[in-house]
């Protein structure tokens, strides 16, 4: 199950533009970069995952796991760095 903080989610849609709630579809992408995010938590372990987003196209999610669950915690637009990146992984696959 996906879950998030719904008092972060109404702060990330009025920051980025972008709503939690519908960013199921980036962690399931087959193109999608995931890389460990180390910097930004002493306690636990973050994920920052760069995918397709059917809503708001190439974005960045920032997650962790809970037991079973992914608690997602911010996302963005993806900046151009990003979707280069994506976009060269697309062609390999």
């Amino acid at each position: 199950m996906i879950t998030w903080d719904e008092r972060k989610r109404k702060q990330v849609i009025k920051h980025h533009g972008v709503d939690l709630g519908k960013l199921a579809d980036v962690l399931s992408d087959p193109y999608a970069i995931h890389n460990s995010d180390r910097e930004h938590s002493d306690t636990e372990e973050r994920w920052l995952t760069i995918g397709r987003s059917a809503e708001y196209g190439i974005v960045a999610v920032v997650y962790t796991f809970r037991g079973e669950d992914v608690r997602l915690i911010t996302a963005r637009r993806a900046e151009r760095w990003m979707v280069r990146m994506y976009e060269k992984q697309r062609k390999r696959t």
